[in-house]
C-alpha cells in the first residue's frame, strides 16, 4: 500500500516509450518488452574478423531502433540500473530458449573514466540479469581494458577496429574446455568482440565463445 501511495506522487516511467508503469511493472513497460521480443535473433556460426564464435544473441537486430536508444541513454547517462538488469533478464530468457550451455559469463568492461562518471558497468548490470535466468558465474575481473582509448563517436568503422585491436587483456585462465559467453550492450563494428575474443584465444586453451547483447549492428 506504502509502495502504492509513493508511486502515485513519484510516478516511475518506462526508459523505453516514457509511459507512465503500471504498479506490476518494473524499468520497462509490457508494450515495450512485446516490441523487444518481436525483434530478437540468435545466429550460429558467427564471424567476427577473422574469428568464428558459436553463438550470438540479440534483442534488438539494429541498435538505432528508437526504443533501443531510449533505453540505452537511460541506462548510460541517467542511471537507470534497473533497466539493464531487466533487459539482462530478458536476454537471459533468449539465451535459454535456444538450449545453449554456457559455463560462465564475461561481461566487456569499461573504462576506468566511464566507471568513475557513472558509478556502474552497464555490462556487468546486463550479465547480472541473463545470470539469474542461466544460473551462472559472473567473472567480471576476467578482463583487464587499456584505458588510452578516446571516444569512438566520430571514427570510420575500420578506424575503430585499428583503435581497439589490442584495447583487453586477460587476468586469469579459464578452464579448459570452458563454454563462455560474452556480455556487451551494444555490438557495433564488432571490433570490442573481436579484440576481447582475441584476448581469450592467445591463452591457447581450448575455449568456446559466443556473445549476447542488447543490439547490434556489425558488418562481418
Amino acid at each position: 500500500m506504502i509502495k502504492e501511495f509513493i508511486q502515485l506522487i513519484y510516478p516511475n516511467f518506462c526508459s523505453g516509450c516514457q509511459s507512465q508503469l503500471q504498479f506490476s511493472e518494473k524499468a520497462i513497460c509490457l508494450s515495450c518488452m512485446v516490441e523487444l521480443r518481436n525483434h530478437s535473433i540468435v545466429s550460429s556460426k558467427v564471424a567476427f574478423g577473422r574469428y568464428i564464435l558459436e553463438q550470438e544473441y540479440f534483442l534488438f537486430k539494429n541498435f538505432k531502433n528508437k526504443l533501443l536508444k531510449n533505453m540505452i541513454y537511460e541506462i548510460k547517462y541517467k542511471g537507470n540500473k534497473s533497466s539493464a538488469y531487466i533487459l539482462g533478464v530478458e536476454l537471459g530468457h533468449l539465451i535459454k530458449s535456444s538450449f545453449s550451455n554456457f559455463d560462465l559469463i564475461i561481461p566487456i568492461p569499461v573504462s576506468k573514466a566511464k566507471r568513475q562518471i557513472r558509478g556502474f558497468n552497464q555490462c556487468e548490470l546486463i550479465a547480472e540479469g541473463v545470470s539469474e535466468v542461466l544460473n551462472l558465474p559472473i567473472f567480471s575481473d576476467f578482463f583487464r581494458r587499456n584505458n588510452n582509448l578516446t571516444s569512438q563517436v566520430n571514427s570510420s568503422r575500420y578506424q575503430r577496429w585499428l583503435n581497439v585491436e589490442n584495447q583487453y587483456k586477460t587476468l586469469t585462465q579459464l578452464p579448459k574446455n570452458s563454454k563462455v559467453l560474452i556480455i556487451d550492450d551494444v555490438v557495433t563494428s564488432g571490433a570490442t568482440i573481436s579484440s576481447c575474443v582475441k584476448a581469450i584465444l592467445q591463452k591457447k586453451s581450448p575455449i568456446t565463445i559466443s556473445i549476447a547483447a542488447l543490439a547490434g549492428n556489425k558488418i562481418t
